[in-house]
């Protein structure tokens, strides 16, 4: 923990959080052209057991999918990664909202190992192949089908399998440029594919960032959002790979869910983290401003949640964007009260004309060892509606009753 501290201290708030923002824009890239391609094609539905609603990519000749466990092996050896984190951390501003994906997290921010063997889970046909080149460096993306309904990846590769490259070569990648104040230009190179592979063979190796992206979607499942048409097509059906795996596999994976640097361990059920945190009626989950959304936009920035830590459930995060005035982009913390208008957790803000005002801010590092942001002033919480919540920042402190003013920023649903 020393040794931790240590390196970010010496390293600096800022500088953890530009090296997560370079590793995370870059992963976050394997679905750009995906939403829209998703967005325009599904209309909004609440089953994924329709091969209607299933993505182009899914061939006639993939299996169906059974209720028997779909992978029968870990991408990587449980020594070459210090945690696996669960579903829901946050990088702001990328990951405004709990990430979808879980984690096999290997470096520290001050740490650059690369080359650990990246294997693949199960028999599957790899559909998609993305290449991503920055000043930042370059590295691989891969999507694959186990069977019908149900889809997988593994982000942050930097190297592929011989098979897997001469089959991205020889398929005439489509490349767009898209520039990001985290990294600058950065050239993304999409190819689809139909390569099948055996588990245990080769997918890659590991980039120099933090660690490879592990995630899964189903769609034969559908989680519950309050306002599930403002998500794209796939959204609703992210889960996580581990509850996919063979039994045995499944134990040895949970027993490594916990913080980036594997200092935590996630011991609240359920173990492989939340993703879905959305209370209908309060102020809990994601917000969103305006027309923005999943469907039409790639800049998260301006959102926010209101949600909890992905290592202790019982911790606040609010996950503020750049929407509210006076308030700096990042993650804020706080002591939570069980009675009055301070400082109550996000699932008791509803709409009862109250005003519910913030100030006991922790600092440091959160639950899961995310570096918090911190304020002199107080956030004030207001629902004039079951879909729409103000948010302000003022000076001072709660010891006197607030009001909303002109100056907040009003989030939707």
């Amino acid at each position: 923990m020393a040794m931790l501290k240590s390196r970010l201290n010496q390293k600096g708030i800022a500088g953890v959080i530009e090296v997560i923002i370079i590793a995370v824009v870059i992963g976050a890239l394997g679905f750009v052209v995906w939403r829209v391609i998703r967005s325009n094609s599904n209309t909004s539905s609440k089953s994924g057991n329709s091969q209607s609603s299933l993505p182009p990519e899914v061939a006639s000749d993939m299996p169906k999918c059974s209720s028997e466990p779909i992978f029968n092996n870990i991408p990587m050896e449980l020594s070459d990664f210090r945690a696996f984190r669960p579903l829901g951390f946050v990088n702001v501003p990328i990951h405004i909202f709990g990430a979808k994906h879980s984690n096999f997290a290997i470096n520290l921010p001050n740490e650059h190992v690369s080359g650990k063997r990246v294997e693949f889970p199960a028999d599957v046909t790899v559909t998609n192949i993305t290449s991503t080149v920055s000043a930042s460096g370059s590295g691989y993306q891969i999507t694959f089908y186990p069977c019908r309904e149900f889809k997988s990846y593994l982000f942050h590769l930097g190297t592929i399998s011989d098979q897997l490259k001469s089959e991205y070569d020889k398929s005439s990648p489509k490349c767009q440029d898209f520039t990001f104040d985290a990294s600058g230009k950065i050239t993304k190179c999409e190819a689809n594919t139909k390569v099948k592979v055996k588990s245990g063979d080769l997918a890659g190796t590991s980039d120099s960032f933090g660690g490879v992206d592990w995630g899964a979607v189903d769609y034969r499942v559908t989680a519950e959002y309050a306002n599930p048409d403002r998500y794209d097509g796939d959204y609703p059906h992210y889960t996580s790979p581990v509850l996919y795996l063979r039994q045995d596999l499944k134990n040895k994976m949970l027993s490594k869910m916990g913080s980036f640097d594997g200092q935590v361990m996630r011991t609240a059920e359920p173990r492989v983290g939340a993703l879905a945190q959305d209370k209908s009626g309060t102020a809990q989950g994601n917000w969103f401003m305006g027309v923005k959304s999943f469907k039409n936009t790639q800049d998260f920035s301006p959102f926010l949640a209101l949600i909890h830590d992905y290592v202790d459930p019982i911790q606040p995060i609010f996950s503020m964007g750049s929407s509210v005035k006076g308030l700096n982009k990042g993650i804020y913390s706080f002591r939570v009260e069980s009675s009055g208008l301070n400082n109550r957790d996000f699932s008791t803000v509803k709409r009862d004309g109250q005003v519910y005002c913030y100030d006991a801010w922790a600092s440091g590092l959160s639950a899961g060892h995310s570096p918090l942001t911190t304020t002199s002033g107080v956030i004030l919480l207001q629902m004039p509606t079951d879909k729409t919540l103000q948010v302000e920042y003022q000076n001072g402190s709660c010891g006197t009753n607030r009001t909303i003013t002109a100056n907040a920023t009003t989030f939707d649903r």
